[in-house]
């Protein structure tokens, strides 16, 4: 017993170090790299149109990251924010009510979100199957309403979500808040603690008396709603909608949220990592740019990260369960 014991603590330890530590190991790790063969990478300025350029990205990443601990998927991010900024681009040109196309924007985002839920819990489609129908309906009607172009917004949006606030962008206060709510309703609520049941083991879940349809579908909406805030930062930042705008988001933010440390199969993950899986694929794409390599090096060390992580996930598992025998 006295033997066994510190080996358990060590091996916790390490499990939790792997995955609170790892995304910030090579975080750091890349950033000493790139900073080392190009100094203006720690240039204030840099570092500030980074963290800005993927506030969209952060926001989606965060919806994900709720959506995998429950044990679902959503594929249907990109197109979603392509037409909920064609929404707001359009009820805008419409009215002239800023007020007004925002709120219309994160209301289709919800309206999708809460659409991938219905049909993922009541049709009984795995999210995969749902969400993936719901990327080529969303991207198509995106099309439509636009008339496959892009919808010009007045110039002075850049400025109004660019503007700084005790000296931070508007922007990415939006993804810090959004950032804490997520983590304090996954930390700290019931239905935080529901989402991780769900992902674990939701026939357990359903026996406990968790109302697992209802979990899901406010799952979806949530994710729906930070999609539909995407998509108003976007379409801001951009001043303009484009209904090609955030292809292949999708899977971007399924591999932050997995290379942050989430687990594939549902059950873990948090949105600290997933904001570290983001800031890798960020300053990844930077350092490209930065060195003059083209971007598709991204990929290449975006795929063997991903695989790297889900490796990593599986032998943490197969160790639990060793331990568990």
């Amino acid at each position: 017993m006295t033997k066994t014991a510190p080996v358990g603590r060590a091996s916790q330890f390490l499990s939790r170090w792997l995955y609170a530590l790892a995304p910030l190991s090579v975080l750091i790790l890349l950033a000493i790299v790139i900073g080392s063969r190009e100094p203006r990478f720690f240039s204030g300025g840099n570092l500030s149109n980074v963290v800005i350029r993927n506030v969209s990205l952060a926001l989606i990443a965060v919806g994900e990251t709720v959506v995998i601990i429950a044990g679902q998927i959503d594929l249907s991010v990109g197109s979603v924010m392509a037409l909920s900024a064609v929404s707001a681009a359009l009820t805008l040109k419409a009215t002239n009510v800023l007020a007004l196309a925002l709120l219309v924007g994160v209301l289709v985002g919800v309206l999708c979100g809460l659409v991938n839920g219905l049909v993922t819990t009541k049709a009984k489609l795995p999210a995969f199957i749902a969400t993936l129908a719901m990327m080529g309906l969303a991207r198509g009607l995106a099309l439509v309403l636009a008339k496959a172009r892009t919808v010009e917004a007045p110039s002075h949006l850049s400025s109004l979500i660019g503007r700084p606030v005790l000296g931070v962008q508007v922007a990415i206060w939006l993804l810090v808040v959004a950032a804490l709510v997520a983590w304090l309703v996954l930390s700290r609520m019931v239905f935080g603690r529901n989402t991780y049941a769900l992902g674990s083991n939701p026939v357990a879940a359903r026996l406990s008396g968790i109302r697992v349809d209802r979990s899901v579908i406010l799952i979806f909406a949530l994710n729906g709603l930070l999609v539909g805030m995407a998509g108003m930062v976007e379409f801001m930042q951009n001043t303009c909608a484009s209904p090609t705008m955030g292809q292949l988001k999708e899977l971007d933010a399924i591999a932050a949220v997995v290379i942050g440390g989430a687990s594939l199969s549902g059950g873990q993950g948090s949105v600290a990592g997933s904001l570290l899986g983001v800031a890798i694929m960020a300053v990844l794409q930077n350092g490209c740019n930065l060195l003059k390599l083209p971007n598709e090096w991204q990929k290449v060390v975006i795929g063997p990260l991903i695989v790297l992580a889900v490796l990593c996930d599986r032998w943490l598992k197969q160790r639990q369960a060793a331990r568990g025998r």
